[in-house]
Parts: C-alpha cells; sequence; structure tokens
C-alpha cells in the first residue's frame, strides 16, 4: 500500500531539491518526480550574516517553479531550509518571498535535526549493521554514526563546499596552499567528533552524486548507476586532484558538472576525503538520497 502523493522541497545553501513520490508500507519510496536547481541561497552569508537580493531572487524563482511542478502531481507541499540559511541574522528576508511562491511556509530545521533526516533516509532502506552516513552540504557537513535505525553519534558541522571555498580560495585553479587550508579546516572541525574505524562511508548529497557521476563518465545524470556506486579512498582523491589541477573553465566543460557546482566541486571533494580520512574509511558507497527522502 502507497501514501498520497507528497512533493518535499529541500532549501540548500547551494542547491534546492524538490522530491514528489509516495512511500510504500515497505518504507521504499516511489519518485514521481525529483529536481534539482542550483541558486547558491548562502552566497556571501558567511562571511556577511545576510542574504545577498540576487541569492533570494533566484532561489525564489525555482520554488515557484516547484510549486507548480507539486500541484500538477496534486501532491501536498513541504519545505525545509538548512545551515544556509541558519547562518544568516536576517532569514526573514528569505522566508517571507519563499512564503509567498511557495503558499507555505518554509520551516528551518536545526542542524541535529538535518543530520538525522540525511541519516534515516538511509537507515530505512539498510539492515541493522553499523552505518557511517555524511551528507557534505554547501554551508555545513553532517556526520551521523549508527547501527541500522539508531543513531548513536550524530553532528552538523560548519564545514562546507561553499563555505569553505569563500574562505580559503581565491585563485583558479586553487593553489595547494589553498587545499591544504580546506583540509586543515574540515580536520579541525572533525576532531570534535572521535569516531570508530568502520571500512565504508555512505555519502549523500550533491559533491558525492557528482563525484559518483564523473567517476561513472556520465554524459547525462542518472540516478539508478549513481546510487550504491562504490570507490576507493584513492579514486575520490585522484578524481579531487584532476579537478583541482585544471581552471574552472575547463572543469565545466565536464557534461554533467554545471558551473554552479564546478567552483565549489574541489572544496566538496577535499571535505569528503577528510571525513573518508577521519572514519577510517576505505569505500565511499553514494547514495542518491538525502533528508527529502527522510521527510517524504
Amino acid at each position: 500500500m502507497l501514501t498520497a502523493v507528497r512533493a518535499v522541497v529541500d532549501i540548500g545553501s547551494n542547491s534546492v531539491l524538490l522530491l514528489v513520490g509516495r512511500r510504500g508500507t515497505d518504507g521504499r519510496v516511489e519518485v514521481t518526480c525529483d529536481e534539482a536547481r542550483i541558486t547558491r541561497l548562502s552566497q556571501g552569508a558567511a562571511a556577511t550574516g545576510k542574504l545577498s537580493p540576487e541569492a533570494i531572487a533566484r532561489t525564489v524563482a525555482v520554488l515557484t517553479e516547484y510549486r507548480a511542478i507539486a500541484q500538477r502531481h496534486g501532491a501536498e507541499l513541504e519545505a525545509v531550509a538548512t545551515e544556509g540559511l541558519r547562518v544568516a541574522d536576517d532569514p526573514e528576508a528569505f522566508l517571507g518571498p519563499a512564503r509567498e511562491a511557495l503558499g507555505s511556509d518554509v520551516r528551518m530545521i536545526s542542524g541535529d535535526e538535518e543530520a538525522r533526516l540525511s541519516y534515516l533516509s538511509v537507515a530505512q532502506e539498510s539492515g541493522d549493521g553499523p552505518l557511517r552516513v555524511v551528507d557534505v552540504g554547501g554551508a555545513s557537513t553532517e556526520l551521523v554514526v549508527g547501527e541500522g535505525q539508531t543513531m548513536l553519534d550524530m553532528r552538523s558541522h560548519r564545514i562546507g563546499s561553499v563555505r569553505l571555498t569563500e574562505r580559503h580560495v581565491d585563485a583558479d585553479p586553487p593553489s595547494r596552499a589553498m587545499i591544504e587550508a580546506i583540509e586543515r579546516s574540515a580536520r579541525d572541525a572533525l576532531a570534535s567528533q572521535p569516531v570508530q574505524p568502520y571500512p565504508e562511508l555512505v555519502g549523500l548529497a550533491g559533491t558525492v552524486t557528482t563525484a559518483a557521476a564523473l567517476m561513472l563518465d556520465l554524459e547525462t545524470y542518472d540516478r539508478t548507476r549513481v546510487d550504491g556506486w562504490r570507490a576507493s579512498i584513492v579514486e575520490v582523491e585522484t578524481l579531487r586532484d584532476r579537478l583541482a589541477a585544471v581552471p574552472l573553465q575547463e572543469r565545466i566543460r565536464e557534461p554533467i558538472l554545471p558551473a554552479g557546482r564546478a567552483d565549489v566541486i574541489v572544496t566538496g571533494l577535499t571535505i569528503l576525503l577528510a571525513v573518508l580520512r577521519h572514519c577510517g574509511a576505505q569505500t565511499l558507497v553514494t547514495r542518491d538520497r538525502g533528508l527529502r527522502y527522510a521527510l517524504l
């Protein structure tokens, strides 16, 4: 038996995601529509504390589009916002226009809830064994340790692909010193969360799924091939180093690497590598999941 059709909007710091679908009694999601748009809502906000009018306008335009998609599917709509909005001192500057665009309120969720939902999106379809889940976002990175659906330790760290790019990168391509600064920031943040070593780390969100698509040499994104893709830490590092060695204009020639992802992908992969090492993991398991699946 399937539940009613629902639409969940995940408003992140770099991208805005829409999932339309239904969940069966077995916990599996039947996906009707899965969309992603890069709007970079948090552009400059970590440094200034303010959301830029341009970033707000880009994001609200996507919300208007998503509301129309949800209505076409007859779906009940729910929207949440994460660290990209938490970092701002003026969230109402976005929440008001977003409310008008969606016809309903956007709920700001805490870092703990973001981590919990990211974990559950994987755990609901996994067994009872050990699980390490990381969600590398634009403004934050969530790392959760658990057993089956039981979470033992969850943290939201204020390190993300956009945030650390804005903090450390001012050259194209980034210098080795800049990459090392990103690594130090990631290691310093993760040090507050000791983790028992485990050979596998499950990765979520745009940095991870894009990395999998690049390693698969996909011309267009295919979630069925990306979901479950396994890569060694050496393969992830090789990809990071290849992308770090070329300027942005060369990176965006990759068919599935748009400008809004290409300028922060090196930082995102550097954070991912830091998490893999922190967890003692040699293998990355990519899941095309995320908190929107848990909410649905």
